[in-house]
């Protein structure tokens, strides 16, 4: 499938702010550590969410989906080995590891995927979870897991703050013996919701939100109800439409921004008014240049974020210059903008912008999630029509892009 999209106009009306996909992933993994059943609500309908549930159904788990709710159930969880195509399509899928060794102290599992966008490998979990006394054998395509004694917690120190890794280590730790500290930890938001879940749950976690988090494992844990935090990197999308586009709108959500996307948000000229319910944006200044921001670790810049500001500044006033510090492969979406127009020219993980003054329609290509929604807002600042192609991929963390757009005054629709 693709999106065609007719460019050029501004933005107006009101939108919704879907659940997290990043937080509602680490969540229904959570959801199998606990002895009853578990409601999430506000749970994105977006393919990687499917894809999550279909791996704890493989597992044995028990799930009732019904519009944003979804009921799992971890009586019937009864099942350690999950080697199936979906783990190669999910990047997510690896916190099931964490999962199962804290169940039954043994999984096998398949390599995990996820969107191509560089070298993502899965070396921290690998020794994270040695350190609490798990044996791993790596086979061609999959890892065989086990605790040779009882899963125990241990002093981590991650040489990279991953988030991943770090998710991983809070749920095995959760039901393991003694204390787990994970130095060097990630403190990203979904880190944060997925330990307050954690701890409403019943387990015991100090130093979330920081680069230190200790967690004391419990016996047990029990299913509550729990509504999926707003997603971020959905509500930096709405407002880089503002940005690129101009005109206004309203969105039912919190204020996601970070301190670094806020400062690039009045960089491009926009400004919000905050209500309890509401955040309205408006684009009130042309956009201007942003010398330098480099993307990394939270509280800096989301690399998710990068592929959106890509196509703003390429038509703002000046140069811009953006180094990517997370993913090497990021800048794949640089050479679908130059198809469009754009003027931009980048050396390893460096990308220099030099503003145009208008985007044009063409034929795309999304390669990934993040670069197909900067596709989209590069689309609808560009005169005449765009094609993206690989739809699907954008449709792995968005619920309904197209119909999203198109209430908010752009020209959109899907087709073969």
């Amino acid at each position: 499938m693709a999106i065609e999209i007719w460019g050029g106009q501004c933005v107006h009306g009101e939108s919704v702010v879907q659940g997290s996909k990043n937080a509602a992933l680490p969540l229904i993994a959570a959801a199998l550590l606990c002895g009853e059943q578990t409601m999430l609500t506000n749970c994105p309908q977006i393919h990687d969410v499917e894809v999550m549930l279909s791996l704890v159904e493989e597992l044995g788990g028990s799930v009732l989906v019904e519009g944003h709710q979804v009921m799992i159930d971890s009586h019937t969880f009864d099942k350690t080995v999950i080697c199936q195509d979906a783990v190669k399509e999910l990047r997510a899928s690896v916190l099931l590891m964490g999962a199962c060794l804290a169940k039954f102290g043994e999984v096998t599992i398949s390599y995990p995927g996820g969107c191509s966008i560089g070298k993502r490998p899965i070396d921290f979990h690998i020794y994270a979870f040695q350190k609490m006394g798990v044996e791993i054998v790596e086979e061609e395509d999959k890892m065989i897991c086990r605790c040779i004694e009882p899963l125990h917690g241990a002093d981590i120190v991650l040489p990279f703050p991953s988030v991943g890794a770090t998710e991983n280590v809070i749920l095995a730790a959760s039901l393991a013996e003694g204390e787990t500290i994970i130095e060097n930890a990630a403190c990203e938001p979904e880190i944060v919701e997925l330990c307050r879940f954690l701890k409403v749950a019943g387990a015991k976690i100090f130093g979330e939100g920081t680069r230190r988090i200790r967690i004391v494992g419990q016996k047990k844990l029990c299913g509550v109800p729990w509504t999926v935090c707003g997603d971020r990197i959905v509500f930096f999308t709405f407002a880089m439409l503002v940005a690129g586009c101009g005109g206004s709108l309203t969105l039912r959500s919190e204020d996601l921004f970070g301190e670094k996307e806020r400062e690039i948000w009045h960089c491009l000229g926009g400004e919000e008014t905050r209500e309890k319910h509401y955040v309205r944006l408006e684009k009130k200044r042309p956009a201007k240049a942003i010398s330098y921001v480099a993307t990394g670790p939270y509280p800096a810049f989301p690399t998710d974020d990068q592929s959106l500001l890509l196509p703003v500044l390429a038509k703002a006033n000046g140069v811009s210059t953006i180094e990517e510090k997370v993913f090497e492969n990021r800048f794949r979406l640089i050479g679908q903008l130059h198809k469009m127009g754009a003027n931009i020219d980048f050396v390893s993980n460096r990308a220099r912008i030099i503003g145009v003054t208008k985007l044009h329609g063409a034929n795309v290509v999304a390669w990934d999630l993040r670069s197909g929604a900067g596709l989209v807002v590069a689309a609808a600042m560009a005169d005449g029509k765009t094609r993206i192609e690989q739809e699907n991929l954008i449709e792995r963390g968005y619920e309904n892009l197209v119909s999203r757009v198109s209430e908010i005054g752009i020209r959109a629709k899907k087709c073969l």
